[in-house]
C-alpha cells in the first residue's frame, strides 16, 4: 500500500522498532471533544509462512510515532491490540498521553491559582511535558479529593471559563500538553459539492433536551429557576436540579447548562482528508440537498488511509462544546 505521505514507527518494549507503514492496511487517527485523549489505530499485515515479510512491533506498551508530510502528529504508546484467526493483520490502537490525564488521580488544595498554573503544577509532578497553556489570569480557590488529572484541569479552566467567557480545550503536540483557546481560526475549511465534501447527513433532535434549571440550597429550599419559556412550551418541561452551594456562580452555571443542553442539530460529513479537519476548529458547509449552510465546530474527527485514499469524517455542531467539569469542592469556611 503506498503511502509515502504518512509514516508509522513503532518500537516493542524490548526495542525493536520498524518503519511499518507499508505493512499496515489502514490508519485512522480520531479526536473527540469529550475524550482526553486522541487515538490511532492501524492494522500491519502480519505472517509466520512469510519469511519475507518484515516483522511489525505490536507489542503492549511499545511506543509509536505517527507522521504526515513529515510533521509528528501523534506520540503514543500501543495499549490495545486484536487478533483474529482467521485474519492476516493485527488490529493496534495505540493512545497519546491525554490518556493519562484520565488514569491517574491526585489529593490537591487550590489556593487562589489560576488554571494555568495548576496545570503546569499537576503535569510536572506526574511527568507530563507542558507546552503552551491558555492564560486566564483567574485565580481560583478549589479542594480536589482522589480526582483525575483531567477533571482537576479541566474543572479549573471551566471555572475561569465562567469569567473569561471563553471555552477551552486540551490537546497534545507530540509529546506536550496544550491547552488552547477553542475560537474561530483562519485555517477554517470549505466543504462543499464539487470540492472537499464527498456526503453529509442532517440531524435534529430535542430528545435529550434541558429546559429549565431549578436551583436548590443546601436546605432544600428552592432558590431560583432558570428555563427557556418558549423550548418549556414547545416540548414540555424537562428540567434539571442543581446545588447552589457546588458553584460558585449557580446561575451562570444554569443558564450554560441550557446553552449546551438546547435542540441539537448535528452534522455528521466525509470528506477528502485535510489535517485542518480536527477537533475543536471550524468548517464551513454548503450543501443545498440537506440545506445545511453555516460555519460549525468540530466536536469528533477520524482521518483514515486506506488503499492509497484518504478521507476524514466528521461531527459538526453549531455550538462550541468545552468539555465542562466540575469535580472537586469549595473549602469550608
Amino acid at each position: 500500500m503506498a503511502q509515502d505521505y504518512v509514516k508509522i514507527r513503532a518500537t516493542d518494549p524490548d526495542g525493536t522498532t520498524a518503519n511499518i507503514t507499508q505493512l499496515c492496511r489502514s490508519i485512522t487517527w480520531s479526536g473527540d471533544c469529550r475524550s482526553a485523549a486522541r487515538t490511532l489505530r492501524y492494522s500491519p499485515v502480519v505472517s509466520a509462512d512469510d519469511i519475507h515479510l518484515p516483522r511489525a512491533p505490536t507489542e503492549l506498551g511499545g511506543s509509536v510515532q505517527f507522521w504526515k508530510d513529515g510533521d509528528l502528529l501523534m506520540d503514543a504508546y500501543a495499549l490495545e491490540r486484536t487478533r483474529d484467526s482467521l485474519g492476516s493483520a493485527i488490529d493496534v490502537t495505540a493512545y497519546d498521553r491525554g490518556l493519562y490525564l484520565t488514569r491517574n488521580s491526585d489529593f490537591l488544595r487550590v489556593e487562589e491559582q489560576t488554571a494555568e498554573a495548576v496545570t503546569a503544577s499537576v503535569c510536572g509532578k506526574f511527568g507530563i511535558p507542558v507546552g503552551e497553556l491558555a492564560a486566564t489570569g483567574v485565580p481560583l480557590t478549589r479542594n480536589f479529593l482522589g480526582v483525575a488529572l483531567y477533571k482537576i484541569i479541566m474543572t479549573m479552566y471551566s471555572l475561569a471559563a465562567d469569567q473569561t467567557g471563553k471555552e477551552y480545550r486540551i490537546r497534545f503536540r507530540g509529546a506536550r500538553l496544550e491547552v488552547v483557546e477553542m475560537k474561530r481560526s483562519a485555517e477554517t475549511v470549505l466543504l462543499k459539492p464539487g470540492g472537499k465534501l464527498l456526503s453529509c447527513v442532517a440531524k435534529e433532535s430535542a430528545s435529550a433536551m434541558t429546559n429549565s434549571v431549578a436551583i436548590y440550597d443546601d436546605q432544600y429550599n428552592l432558590k431560583s429557576v432558570q428555563e427557556d419559556g418558549g423550548a418549556v412550551k414547545l416540548y414540555g418541561l424537562m428540567q434539571a436540579a442543581i446545588r447552589s452551594g457546588a458553584y460558585d456562580d449557580p446561575e451562570g452555571h444554569a443558564k450554560q447548562i441550557l446553552k449546551e443542553n438546547g435542540l441539537k442539530t448535528t452534522i455528521t460529513v466525509n470528506a477528502l482528508g485535510d489535517l485542518r479537519l480536527i477537533t475543536g476548529n471550524t468548517a464551513a458547509v454548503e450543501e443545498p440537498v440537506t440545506g445545511t449552510y453555516g460555519l460549525f465546530w468540530i466536536i469528533s474527527d477520524a482521518h483514515t488511509w486506506r488503499r492509497g485514499l484518504y478521507q476524514t469524517r466528521l461531527t459538526l455542531s453549531l455550538e462550541t462544546l468545552m468539555d465542562r467539569q466540575t469535580a472537586g469542592s469549595l473549602p469550608k469556611i
